[in-house]
């Protein structure tokens, strides 16, 4: 699996080569997520415990009207189960919810707030 925030190698320091293959190894061992899991599960909780995070409202609008181009662009095979639980609006909602996550991760990891990954 390739993390898509890695620079590309030439734009790397060729002593962070050692660091690489010590995690690769080490994640090779077993399940990353289950290793992430429990400070992801903090960073979450904490998250859904606390206020959004400030956004502009630009910002704001133009992830409501990303979730919509989600919502609309869903194959049937998924839309159709989910409208069975719930109302379109609902569904929206809980995409933008996950992009709203999505974006506090990120800044998050930009951050520093999760340097114990």
């Amino acid at each position: 699996m390739s993390d898509i925030h890695t620079p590309p190698p030439d734009d790397m320091p060729a002593w962070l080569d050692a660091f690489e293959r010590m995690a690769n190894d080490q994640l090779g061992q077993g399940s990353s997520c289950a290793q992430v899991h429990p400070i992801v599960e903090r960073w979450f909780r904490a998250l859904m415990d606390g206020d959004p995070p400030d956004d502009r409202e630009s910002v704001a609008q133009a992830t409501a009207c990303l979730a919509t181009e989600v919502f609309n662009s869903l194959p049937d095979e998924l839309i159709q189960p989910l409208l069975a639980q719930a109302d379109a609006d609902d569904v929206v909602q809980w995409i933008e919810q996950i992009l709203l996550v999505g974006r506090a991760f990120e800044a998050a990891l930009r951050s520093g707030a999760l340097d114990d990954l």
